[in-house]
């Protein structure tokens, strides 16, 4: 290993991407910008939900329940309905997404201890909004109910609600409010930093296609120092964009970095490396820049979004599906990225996705530097 050798083919691959705004813009704003970009499209939290109300029992006690309902930003009573056909234009035309019907006799038997029945009505062909209004009107009306009851009470002279059985207290770690940004960003940050691995994959294709690669084969420069020449400038410039994203998902998504940012910088490195060793690899053998992106968008962005538990979780995966997702290094660091930022988690907790990410690393820069061949 000649580091001299080195070192030129890492000052001439900086030039190129120095000079060529394309390729500087690539490496270092787009991550942050397809953060940005995908951050708000995945992370937007459902409110102001449209419904509306057929109160048949039009009592006080149903005034009450409706003035729960729309208590919170999370529903939003717009529509009014006066009977079951105008329930069903409603949702038809998509003016409210559920209808709560309160059925005649409510208060009467809210009053004479016996059991009342409600009704709701929900559009089911977009299933976030309506899993969302379902919770809150159930979560509305459980309140309700409660508050009935402790009224009936102190009405009978019970002063106090007897004890439940079973006292569960829910409280979640990390993330308390849960918040859907608090883990989507994080997640999105392991999988946008694959950006850059994809300028790589254009190192060697660039060279083949432009014809400038019989220069670089006459030299005495070997193979493992042409890899890791490539390999170099571009693992600087992608290491760039990391800060950008740190920092867009705390200033402009609100998460708090609960880890170490040292440690996470770190981590970064060794996922780049990772990445761009499978780029370059790819880059021994395609000729034409062209498919070298397409190919490294297809094994990034796919195994990222489907692969890695950002849309689809682990539990649903089968085993072989689930051991495919563990070859590719955006599964590891998109856990890392979740560990780190949002539990604070250190070292010896992502021990072992840590080893398998630099594995990967490792066999796939060896491989490229055995696999390319100084000739024409």
């Amino acid at each position: 290993m000649n580091w001299r050798r080195v070192w030129s083919i890492i000052r001439k691959e900086w030039w190129h991407i120095t000079r060529d705004r394309t390729s500087f813009i690539l490496l270092l704003l787009s991550p942050v910008l397809l953060l940005v970009t995908m951050g708000y499209a995945f992370s937007i939290d459902i409110k102001n939900v449209r419904i509306g109300v057929l109160d048949q029992d039009q009592s006080a006690l149903s005034r009450e329940f409706i003035a729960q309902l729309g208590s919170t930003s999370a529903l939003n009573l717009e529509q009014w309905p006066r009977s079951l056909d105008e329930v069903e234009s409603l949702l038809m035309r998509g003016q409210a997404k559920a209808v709560v019907i309160i059925p005649a006799g409510f208060e009467a038997k809210m009053l004479a201890g016996e059991t009342a029945v409600l009704q709701t009505v929900v559009d089911g062909t977009d299933p976030n909004t309506a899993g969302h209004a379902i919770r809150h009107i159930s979560a509305h009306t459980q309140a309700f109910a409660l508050e009935e009851v402790k009224t009936q009470l102190a009405k009978a002279g019970i002063a106090e609600m007897p004890p439940d059985p079973i006292d569960l207290r829910l409280r979640a770690w990390y993330n308390p409010t849960l918040r859907y940004t608090v883990s989507m960003i994080p997640a999105l940050v392991g999988i946008v930093l694959s950006v850059p691995a994809m300028a790589a994959s254009l190192a060697l294709a660039r060279e083949r296609e432009w014809g400038t690669l019989e220069g670089l084969v006459a030299t005495p420069i070997g193979r493992f120092e042409l890899i890791l020449g490539k390999l170099t400038p571009y693992l600087i410039a992608g290491f760039l964009s990391v800060p950008l994203c740190v920092a867009t998902a705390v200033y402009g998504y609100n998460v708090q970095f609960q880890g170490s940012l040292g440690l996470y910088l770190a981590l970064s490195v060794i996922f780049l490396f990772a990445t761009m060793s499978i780029s370059l690899f790819l880059s021994v053998f395609v000729k034409s820049q062209q498919v070298a992106m397409i190919a490294s968008m297809i094994i990034f962005l796919f195994s990222g979004f489907f692969m890695s538990g950002l849309l689809i979780p682990f539990s649903l995966m089968g085993p072989l599906i689930k051991m495919e997702a563990f070859m590719f290094p955006t599964t590891h660091f998109v856990i890392i990225s979740r560990g780190v930022i949002v539990k604070g988690a250190g070292l010896a907790e992502i021990s072992g996705f840590v080893i398998a990410m630099a594995a990967i690393g490792v066999i796939f820069f060896v491989l490229t530097s055995l696999m390319f061949k100084k000739k024409i």
